[in-house]
């Protein structure tokens, strides 16, 4: 588990970039620091590795302050992913990602069999892709590598400093699905910093909303930051569409009419994992008044606009 304490930094003698930050990330969850620039969101996140030394305050990893470790070890068990890769050059692909198993004294043998677990773990081939330099990949390639390297050593903490901010929007959606994926194979403990509230409520577990000056305006829950607004700089940087970001977050189980299935009812269905956004789409798509929710074959229900209206009253919706 990650731990701030109080953690604020300042620069000179002006306001802080980081106030009294207090929060706690549960191990194998995704934190994602959100919030507008000037918020001190990646300045929180580099506090995690000793790259910003806090004024006051402390951090701590399962307990311990990270101060009372070594700036080099403790990065050595730190996953880093940034929005720019920061890949060196004149190595391939292969030399990249050993980079932290190599300097751990890691034994050739398994370093090369590590690397290509990685890089079919990203979706990169290994035959295809270890021996490829940076610039012969594309920006979500080397995006991929970048996480390749940081999992290298099996870190139990992944930073991740706007890491899909510089690639184009399809390829940043795809980049995000592989971050999922990964995420609920590996379960590591993420802290990850966007200024996009979508990209936010998509991949976190929980949303650290920050102001600027480094405040924390509300730290919870995706679905309870959409419904339930700590502040009024939160409900305007969530945004008057929250409503309809709930959907994304809300799964068709959740809305089940209390009539339950209708037998011989017929009319669009949907799989059980799916959200309250695809039942809105079945409906407008269809002269259907209600999506029945399939589970192999057995019906478990069915969804209404009414179902889904008290499902949001329930979750919070005022």
């Amino acid at each position: 588990m990650i731990r701030y304490e109080d953690a604020t930094k300042r620069y000179g003698a002006g306001p802080p970039a980081l106030d009294r930050l207090t929060l706690d990330v549960p191990a194998g969850e995704t934190c994602v620091l959100v919030g507008p620039s000037g918020g001190g969101k990646t300045t929180a996140l580099k506090m995690v590795n000793r790259l910003v030394e806090p004024t006051s305050g402390r951090v701590l990893i399962d307990g311990r302050d990270v101060a009372s470790t070594d700036p080099v070890t403790l990065r050595r068990g730190i996953g880093y992913v940034i929005q720019q890769v920061g890949l060196f050059p004149h190595l391939d692909v292969a030399a990249n990602v050993a980079t932290v198993p190599r300097l751990l004294g890691w034994e050739r043998r398994r370093i090369d069999a590590r690397v290509d677990e990685l890089l079919d773990l990203v979706g990169l081939e290994p035959a295809t892709y270890r021996h490829r330099r940076p610039d012969e990949l594309s920006g979500g390639q080397r995006q991929r590598v970048g996480v390749a390297r940081a999992l290298a050593a099996d870190p139990p903490i992944l930073l991740m400093d706007e890491p899909f901010g510089a690639v184009d929007p399809v390829t940043r959606a795809r980049l995000q699905d592989e971050f999922l994926r990964l995420q609920r194979t590996l379960r590591r403990t993420v802290v990850l910093v966007t200024h996009d509230i979508d990209e936010a409520l998509r991949l976190g577990d929980r949303l650290a909303v920050l102001a600027t000056g480094g405040r924390l305006e509300q730290y919870g829950t995706p679905a309870d930051v959409l419904a339930r607004p700590a502040t009024p700089f939160v409900a305007g940087f969530v945004g008057a569409g929250r409503t309809l970001r709930r959907l994304d977050l809300l799964a068709a189980t959740d809305a089940l009419a209390p009539s339950g299935p209708t037998p011989g009812a017929r009319g669009p269905a949907v799989g059980p994992t799916a959200t309250l956004a695809d039942v809105m789409a079945a409906l407008l798509t269809s002269d259907a008044a209600a999506v029945r929710v399939v589970d192999d074959g057995s019906a478990r229900g069915i969804v209404t606009l009414d179902s889904i209206r008290a499902a949001l009253r329930a979750d919070g919706e005022p």
